[in-house]
């Protein structure tokens, strides 16, 4: 016995319902990517901000590495607790930074505190200069990711 399906017109005209529900996941994954990336966007905001400041900084200021040490305490406290980072200064201050980054601050001690405390009186050479900023670019890359993912 055979059914006719031609009876069945008065019941449905046209066309079968189409199944949205795979395209509807599709929004909801692009919904959360694009989530994702505003929430990185925001919380990279300030180091963008930092990085900018860092380029600003005259190579030829007699204050040069005051200048560069104000900016990685500045930056260090957009990463870490305030009471991690306030205490520290000199030597330890740069064992921080080398723990914390892939960095090689370590390598300017031998100067860092008297270039610090008696800059007038101190005249480093441009290479000198050139390596601190490369240091610190390299320092605030390689903490990308924890200002992204950790809270602070």
């Amino acid at each position: 016995m055979k059914f006719d399906v031609t009876l069945l017109r008065d019941i449905h005209t046209g066309e079968p319902p189409v199944d949205f529900s795979y395209g509807f996941l599709w929004w909801i994954i692009l919904l959360i990517i694009l989530a994702v990336i505003g929430y990185s966007v925001y919380r990279l905001l300030p180091l963008f901000a930092a990085i900018k400041r860092l380029n600003k900084i005259d190579l030829n200021n007699e204050a040069f590495i005051p200048l560069i040490n104000y900016w990685l305490k500045e930056t260090a406290l957009i990463m870490y607790p305030r009471d991690v980072v306030a205490p520290l200064y000199g030597l330890n201050w740069l064992r921080f930074l080398d723990q914390t980054g892939n960095t090689h601050f370590e390598d300017f001690s031998h100067a860092w505190e008297s270039v610090i405390y008696n800059w007038q009186n101190m005249e480093v050479r441009m290479e000198e200069k050139k390596m601190l900023v490369k240091e610190c670019k390299k320092w605030i890359y390689s903490n990308i990711r924890r200002r992204i993912w950790w809270k602070s």
